[in-house]
């Protein structure tokens, strides 16, 4: 259930408009040093690095192809751009510059909502590429896939799911991996982390605990007769304990679900580096469109 007001301020925050999209995401990266280093030498590019990379924003924000970012591209910057231009400006986003984007979203919106609790989770991301394995005497080709590790925020106050911090990896790598990752920038004042069984490890629990979380986790599995030792007992009862809040952990679900509903959770970049950016570039185009939503329900209030 939506707070009061949602739907009236998602509709007035235009989030849908591209000129209002590109506006914000050019303040936005107006604050943070370039995405790169002009060249010294050849011809000089149209647009500045940061309107390049408000463009890209813009782009992944709304499910823009190349070729869509150039016919509406005089709507919203007033000259025309080459579909190419936007490619190569996708090539040269690094992970890096994605992340700091995300760091800076993230600390706009605590200025706005109070997250309760946090949410650990993953889910996949198809790429255009295919890896072909023999077995058996036979040749399978699936496709490859990346994976999008996520610590999410949740404000019932506000309806609001905020992406504090976000990886990428791939398909195989397991969820406890990146873990430290996801809260190495990040200190709680003693909010619940909710985690399912693959975040089941005791150092998991410690390093929550270090950074100001209460780790709510659901154990793996136990054999008939009970878990054994003193450290799976005592994560058994304190999962008990909690298991009640432990339910509110599909809420992370709202972002993993716009990402299918927007994106289908896939991209069209065949090389790995820009595959890598894309998928960061929705998690920053989440937190732009929960901002921009939330600042709305707040002019709407006073």
């Amino acid at each position: 259930m939506v707070c009061p007001g949602y739907w009236t301020a998602r509709h007035s925050s235009k989030l849908d408009d591209v000129e209002r999209i590109f506006n914000l995401a050019e303040r936005l990266v107006a604050r943070i040093p370039p995405p790169w280093e002009p060249a010294r030498r050849g011809r000089r590019p149209k647009f500045s690095a940061r309107k390049h990379a408000a463009i890209c924003i813009t782009a992944v924000c709304l499910n823009l192809t190349y070729r869509e970012v150039e016919g509406g591209a005089p709507a919203f910057l007033g000259m025309t751009i080459d579909h190419s231009t936007v490619g190569w400006a996708l090539k040269r986003l690094r992970r890096e510059y994605l992340e700091l984007l995300l760091l800076l979203l993230r600390r706009e919106l605590e200025k706005e909502v109070e997250c309760e609790l946090f949410v650990a989770d993953s889910t996949g991301i198809s790429t255009p590429r295919f890896r072909e394995r023999g077995y058996a005497l036979k040749t399978i080709r699936r496709r490859v896939c990346l994976k999008l590790h996520a610590l999410i925020g949740y404000s019932s106050m506000d309806s609001a799911l905020v992406a504090c911090s976000a990886t990428v990896t791939g398909e195989g790598v397991h969820d406890a991996a990146q873990f430290r990752p996801l809260i190495c920038n990040f200190w709680a004042r003693g909010e619940p982390l909710l985690m399912d069984p693959a975040y089941d490890a005791e150092f998991i629990r410690e390093l929550a605990r270090l950074h100001g979380f209460k780790p709510i986790i659901k154990p793996r599995e136990h054999d008939e007769d009970g878990p054994h030792g003193l450290v799976r007992r005592e994560a058994f009862n304190e999962f008990e304990e909690n298991s009640e809040l432990y339910r509110l952990r599909n809420v992370a679900e709202g972002f993993f679900g716009g990402i299918e509903n927007r994106y289908g959770s896939k991209i069209r970049c065949k090389l790995l580096h820009v595959q890598v950016s894309n998928t960061l570039l929705m998690a920053v185009a989440h937190n732009l469109r929960t901002l921009a939503r939330v600042r709305a329900q707040r002019i709407r209030k006073f």
